[in-house]
């Protein structure tokens, strides 16, 4: 099996842009001050993250993903954890591609 040098590099960049931005966000949240309504907003990021990845599935008309979505949302509100909601998401997009939907 060959890797084509190109695929590679370009792997390798958005590898190295990944980590830059992971990086460079914590270095810049110590610059701001953590008010209750920093607090509230970076509170929000994991459920926002969570539907970006899911909603455009779900509007284009997959429905695993559209039910995935719903999981989440009630994985979510029932048991508060973000962790859970995503487990739900995948296994039941995962458990209906599967059967064929």
């Amino acid at each position: 099996m060959s890797v084509d040098p190109q695929t590679l590099a370009a792997i390798c960049v958005m590898a190295l842009a990944t980590a830059f931005n992971r990086s460079a966000g914590f270095f810049l949240m110590r610059l701001i001050p953590v008010t209750p309504r920093v607090r509230r907003v970076l509170d929000c990021l994991p459920g926002a993250v969570l539907v970006a990845l899911l909603a455009p599935g779900a509007v284009h008309g997959d429905a695993a993903m559209l039910a995935g979505l719903g999981a989440a949302f009630l994985a979510a509100k029932l048991t508060r954890s973000d962790l859970l909601a995503v487990v739900a998401a995948m296994a039941t997009a995962a458990g209906l591609r599967a059967l064929g939907v």
